[in-house]
């Protein structure tokens, strides 16, 4: 399942066309990549969980996972929770059925089922807890899944709920702000315009970025606004003054919002020409055709794997995947294979979870921090003829020290 990252050109023929999982890091070391020795023989499988499972049951293996997921909440989030199941359901057939049961869990979305939940899963034996997705979901469910010794892995990007026991798999704000921020700073920005939203999103955002800009001695300027279309145009207006003295506009929420910022500077004759337009991972959701945007540049995760990965998702699914199916899918391919290589009793502890060298997915290089959050490889992508074409890769490995990408 995993492999070393020397032998990634045999992975195909080791595992056939549906092996597109995991694959530990490694430098130049053998099986003591975990910092466990594993040349001895596998520790024994461990018993089977006598509790019944309640929930959708998924593989028959000894290791009970549960999955917590917002299935019947309303909106989007019952689709995030359709990829992220999706996601997991490929990853145990492809790899699962005889190591692991998967046991999904509705939480509707709400704080006191996902606590209710995991009181549940922790009840029925389960090895490790994947998910909840929103972070006061996770804070709730934490406080039952800490005491009992049990270990969370999240989905939610709120790093504030991240702590040793309750990991982050997720994209998070403050690494994608400090990865394009960084990058423009090499290329000689200096000053920094930054539109962004009056949430808890554009709080963790400007924290990086007064971080990052001051460390560097640049000049940051920042504009909130709310989510309406006059409030919008009123931030686009009070920035008047402020763009002839900046070299950089920094626009980080996805979907409609640049496009409307850009067109609302159009409207009022504002001259952002040749300013360096920097948006973030969210950009995913852009519409890049707006010439204005050419020449804009984001970070982005590693896509080298995902494309295969969609292409076999929407067959099985009808329906094209995020990032969130891949999400889905990389943390239970992880856990089998830590639960294959450790057994459960050491797979889900720090010294295991935590490997500075870290794992590839689909996704990407990641690893997990012991702060609870995790740090992904991201690339740099520039808009070229209204699309984003990858401008600088992604890293495929980790310094040993820090978390800075080159």
């Amino acid at each position: 399942m995993f492999r070393k990252t020397r032998q990634n050109s045999g992975l195909r023929t080791a595992l056939g066309a549906a092996a597109l999982g995991l694959s530990m890091l490694l430098g130049a070391c053998q099986s003591t990549d975990l910092g466990i020795d594993t040349s001895a023989n596998q520790p024994p499988p461990p018993a089977v969980p006598t509790a019944n499972a309640n929930g959708e049951i998924i593989g028959q293996g000894n290791v009970r996972l549960a999955l917590l997921l917002p299935r019947s909440a309303p909106g989007n989030a019952a689709a995030v929770a359709n990829e992220l199941r999706n996601g997991a359901v490929m990853a145990m057939s492809d790899f699962g059925g005889d190591t692991v049961q998967l046991v999904i869990k509705d939480t509707a979305g709400q704080a006191a089922s996902a606590q209710a939940a995991a009181s549940e899963a922790v009840k029925e034996g389960s090895h490790a807890i994947l998910g909840p997705v929103f972070a006061a979901n996770v804070s709730a469910a934490s406080a039952i899944t800490q005491p009992s010794g049990k270990v969370m892995f999240a989905y939610s990007t709120d790093a504030s709920v991240a702590r040793r026991g309750v990991y982050l798999l997720s994209y998070t704000p403050q690494a994608d702000t400090r990865r394009i921020i960084n990058f423009a700073l090499s290329q000689g920005k200096r000053s920094f315009l930054a539109f962004l939203p009056e949430n808890s999103e554009g709080t963790l955002r400007e924290a990086v970025l007064r971080q990052e800009v001051g460390s560097a001695g640049a000049n940051l300027r920042v504009i909130k606004y709310s989510r309406s279309t006059e409030a919008i145009e009123q931030a686009v207006i009070s920035s008047k003054d402020m763009l002839p003295t900046v070299d950089s506009i920094y626009i980080p929420e996805g979907g409609q919002i640049p496009n409307a910022i850009l067109q609302t500077m159009r409207r009022n004759d504002f001259n952002a020409v040749g300013k360096q337009l920097i948006g973030s991972g969210s950009w995913e959701s852009v519409d890049l055709s707006d010439p204005q945007l050419e020449g804009a540049i984001y970070p982005g995760r590693d896509i080298s794997r995902f494309e295969e990965f969609a292409a076999r998702y929407e067959t099985l699914n009808g329906a094209k995947p995020s990032v969130w199916a891949a999400l889905g899918y990389d943390s239970v391919t992880l856990m089998i294979d830590l639960a294959r290589r450790m057994g459960p009793q050491q797979a889900f502890t720090p010294q295991v979870i935590e490997n500075p060298r870290g794992f590839t997915g689909i996704n990407g290089i990641f690893r997990i921090l012991s702060d609870g959050t995790s740090e992904r490889g991201l690339a740099i992508y520039q808009v070229r003829d209204g699309k984003g074409v990858q401008a600088i890769p992604a890293p495929t490995s980790f310094a040993r020290r820090g978390g800075s990408q080159g």
